[in-house]
């Protein structure tokens, strides 16, 4: 299994409109089980959130990708061009045991 999780680090003079427009974006992939999460104490400027989701296979995170982190991407591109970025990570689960 591995966590997903696309980092989205938003200055503060954007901070509203972003974050509109993301929880819009998450409406419309609800099938997905994807959380958002506020980071608090970021280390960063400006507001950090996250979206995070379980998945069983790395091919379920290609689909997330295509869904979710392109079309966020682009938007953030046409629209907060360095006022907000992103970043993803892909963690697996390891036993401890």
């Amino acid at each position: 299994m591995y966590l997903y999780n696309i980092s989205v680090i938003i200055e503060d003079s954007v901070h509203e409109p972003v974050l509109s427009w993301l929880k819009q974006q998450l409406l419309t992939n609800a099938n997905q089980d994807l959380k958002l999460l506020k980071m608090l104490y970021s280390p960063h400027e400006g507001q950090t959130y996250c979206i995070q989701v379980v998945v069983e296979d790395e091919a379920a995170i290609e689909t997330i990708r295509t869904a979710v982190v392109m079309p966020l991407q682009e938007h953030i591109a046409q629209h907060f061009q360095e006022k907000a970025f992103l970043f993803d990570s892909i963690m697996q689960y390891i036993s401890h045991s």
